[in-house]
């Protein structure tokens, strides 16, 4: 997490970025803007502390000190922004107040979370994701009844579902939406589990862990999958014997009757190494909806696919190792293919760069490549191109490591989908290693 503040101080263009980074080892970072200079000399600032505490308060400090000699703060939030506009907007005093609330979430105890939560109430920032997501935070951390804390949970995401529908912004300073959305489903389904409700709170989960998922999450589920729903308990054991080298599964291990589902994968000898699970297919009016948003009509292969299998999962099963191939619902094809151009290029000027390339090297449009599925817990994606011409409905393999480049090229969606099934059954290394196997 990059939390990112901007400063334009008139006339001219010296313009600062005062970063704030959390983790491990938390820093605080100033850049200057519009830099004409060597690009590894555009910091003026570079500092790291020993505790998140410390590096808030020097965050405040250095905001501070700028706004004493002129600055003020602009409404920018991406920290990868390297150059402002001319005359940039003011950011709010309600949006300022929401930043430090994330600070205070951040590096100070909950009473003072309640206060600022408290002082923005009355604002527009009472109204945002954000500030509900930090008022059901703090709801839970109060004790209070667990129903109370799953409305607000889940007036956040409806909120921010509701704006996202409508096109319209929402404001959660430099936090990405997808990891606001992930932390407010995380919330809500702890929430739900406290309140009685473990169907809805595995619901919850399992719908992050398709659109947000990692390690805890995946333990998460499976945890819940043990606890409350024994029928699927073999479905945590799915997930134990994929992910323990990475920890966190020795509770599901120690489980009466992992030790013979483990002996059961190992002897398995699958001719194929892969299966269906059930999955929920698509009305047509969900594929319109899904062309209306995209802007093309997709191929009829894939179109068909939606409509017999939908948002499913292509299960592989080995006798070492396992993995899930996710595909998206029609409604999540947009966003995704969003989230993809968003982590390629970030800014408008990088978007045409890459978009020059990918024709030039590819011959495809960049912006008609859409996401349509996953593996599990990888940062990869099968793409479909959609512009029309002599590339349509073709496919190929993406990855974020090499995010410029795509790769094992196919004519067609149900041929991607034939070579994958095919060499998972050959054993074949360059199918598998889509799925990391």
């Amino acid at each position: 997490m990059h939390l990112a503040k901007f400063f334009h101080r008139p006339p001219g263009d010296d313009d600062r970025e005062l970063m704030l980074i959390p983790g491990r080892d938390p820093m605080v970072i100033g850049v200057h803007m519009n830099w004409k200079g060597d690009p590894d000399s555009n910091e003026f600032l570079r500092k790291t502390f020993s505790g998140i505490a410390d590096a808030a308060s020097a965050f405040r400090r250095h905001v501070a000190d700028l706004v004493a000699a002129g600055y003020v703060e602009t409404s920018h939030t991406n920290y990868t922004l390297r150059d402002l506009p001319p005359d940039p907007e003011t950011k709010p005093d309600w949006q300022k107040g929401l930043d430090e609330l994330m600070i205070l979430a951040l590096a100070a105890p909950m009473d003072e979370q309640a206060g600022q939560l408290e002082a923005l109430r009355s604002t527009p920032a009472a109204h945002e994701p954000l500030y509900l997501w930090h008022a059901a935070r703090r709801s839970s951390s109060a004790g209070d009844d667990a129903a109370r804390t799953v409305r607000l949970a889940e007036q956040a995401r409806d909120t921010l579902l509701a704006r996202r529908a409508a096109g319209q912004p929402h404001y959660a300073w430099s936090i990405y939406e997808g990891d606001l959305e992930g932390r407010i489903l995380e919330l809500l389904s702890d929430a739900q589990l406290e309140a009685g409700n473990p169907d809805a709170a595995l619901k919850t989960i399992e719908h992050l862990c398709k659109v947000a998922p990692d390690q805890e999450r995946i333990i998460k589920r499976a945890e819940l999958l043990c606890g409350y729903f024994p029928e699927r308990q073999e479905e945590a054991f799915d997930d134990a014997y994929q992910w323990s080298r990475f920890g966190g599964y020795e509770d599901i291990m120690a489980l009466p009757g992992y030790a013979e589902y483990e002996a059961r994968r190992k002897a398995t000898k699958s001719a194929k190494g892969w299966r269906w699970k059930r999955g929920t297919p698509a009305s047509k009016t969900d594929v319109s909806a899904a062309e209306e948003a995209l802007g093309v009509r997709l191929p009829d292969d894939y179109r068909n696919f939606l409509l017999k299998r939908g948002e499913a999962e292509l299960l592989v099963r080995l006798p070492e190792s396992s993995s899930e191939l996710r595909f998206y619902a029609p409604g999540e094809l947009a966003t995704q293919q969003r989230n993809v151009l968003d982590f390629i290029a970030h800014s408008e000027d990088e978007l045409e760069e890459a978009c020059a390339y990918f024709r030039k090297e590819y011959g495809v449009s960049l912006k008609h490549l859409v996401p349509v599925a996953e593996p599990s817990q990888l940062s990869r994606c099968l793409l479909l191109h959609v512009e029309p011409g002599e590339r349509y409905g073709q496919c190929f393999q993406w990855d974020h490591d090499g995010a410029w480049e795509l790769e094992q090229e196919q004519p067609s969606f149900e041929i991607a989908l034939k070579a994958l099934t095919d060499g998972i059954a050959q054993r074949d290394s360059t199918q598998l290693a889509f799925f990391d196997l």
